[in-house]
C-alpha cells in the first residue's frame, strides 16, 4: 500500500474515531509521513468547514 493511502486511511480513521485497538492505531500512524498525515488532515477540517459553511448557507437561502 502507499504512503499516501496509509496516511489517508491514518487521517479519516482518527477522524471518525474508530481506531480499534492502540497499537493498530499506532501502527497506522508509523506507516506514513506525519508532513503528509497533518496535511492531509488540514485538507479534512477545511473540507468539513466549507462543507458546513454552505449548508447553512443553502439552508439560510
Amino acid at each position: 500500500m502507499s504512503k499516501f493511502r496509509k496516511s489517508l486511511q491514518a487521517v479519516l480513521w482518527a477522524a471518525i474515531g474508530l481506531g480499534g485497538r492502540r497499537a493498530d492505531a499506532e501502527q497506522r500512524a508509523d506507516g506514513g509521513n506525519l508532513v503528509l498525515i497533518l496535511g492531509l488532515a488540514l485538507v479534512l477540517v477545511l473540507a468539513l468547514i466549507g462543507g458546513l459553511i454552505g449548508l447553512a448557507r443553502l439552508a439560510a437561502a
